[in-house]
């Protein structure tokens, strides 16, 4: 079930909505199903996953499909590879500087990289690049406008590595080929930002749904109580009932 909430527009002062939030089972059906629509084709689908790191973390059981690979991180790249052996093509790139075949790729997935880029346009446009007509760009990040997203751009970057490794219990965080990485957060990597990008370039927003990544745990409950009463304090500036936004685009021509 989707549940939409008004929020007051810190900047402007008028009402605007946050996105529907879902739980994570929604959340990766709607990528499963997303990514699925291409089957009905009968033609191999042509993914690529941008901004790779060490695993996959969609089930497509069922499709065929071609995993194209692409990671800035030699470490995280090379475990994925060597360990895991999923991906049909790996590319070690910088998202921004790449140069891939046009039109070459049904679906773009892109999960939790942007906040880490600057300038995440030039990368989106890139996929814009990469995607044939018709395609779609699937894109996971946390939201700058979320109490989780503004907490982590106001926070040093080894406050970071600590949370992840004391309270969300991630020995291996912030060594090398491991998150977390340092964060930009761009305007763009929120609600707002990504409607008014596909307004400015010609993109259908087909489906906007707010989440917490979060299990269950001590480490995981602290986090939303928290986000939910810094929330309360910033009057509604900030959501604290989601951390993560997915986004399914779609490029002209389907």
């Amino acid at each position: 079930m989707h549940a939409e909430r008004p929020v007051q527009d810190n900047k402007k002062g008028n009402q605007q909505m946050w996105a529907p939030l879902v739980d994570d089972a929604d959340e990766l059906r709607l990528i499963q199903d997303s990514i699925g629509a291409f089957a009905a084709s009968g033609q191999e689908i042509q993914i690529l996953e941008a901004g790779c790191g060490r695993k996959w973390s969609i089930p497509l059981d069922g499709l065929a499909y071609r995993l194209t690979g692409i990671d800035l991180d030699p470490d995280a790249l090379q475990a994925r590879v060597e360990t895991v052996g999923d991906l049909d093509e790996a590319i070690l790139g910088d998202l921004r500087t790449a140069t891939l075949p046009e039109a070459s790729f049904d679906v773009v997935f892109c999960a939790y990289v942007l906040e880490h880029v600057t300038d995440p346009g030039v990368v989106m446009r890139n996929f814009q690049t990469w995607l044939k007509p018709g395609g779609i760009m699937i894109l996971r990040v946390p939201d700058r406008d979320s109490v989780y997203g503004f907490l982590s751009r106001m926070t040093p970057h080894w406050l970071h590595v600590a949370v992840y490794r004391y309270i969300l219990g991630k020995a291996q965080a912030g060594k090398p080929g491991f998150a977390p990485y340092p964060t930009v957060y761009d305007p763009v990597v929120s609600y707002a930002g990504v409607i008014e990008y596909c307004n400015e370039n010609n993109l259908q927003l087909v489906e906007a749904v707010g989440h917490f990544r979060f299990r269950s745990g001590i480490g995981p409950r602290l986090i939303d109580l928290v986000s939910r009463l810094v929330a309360k304090l910033s009057l509604g500036r900030l959501a604290g009932d989601h951390a993560n936004l997915t986004f399914v685009i779609e490029t002209p021509g389907r």
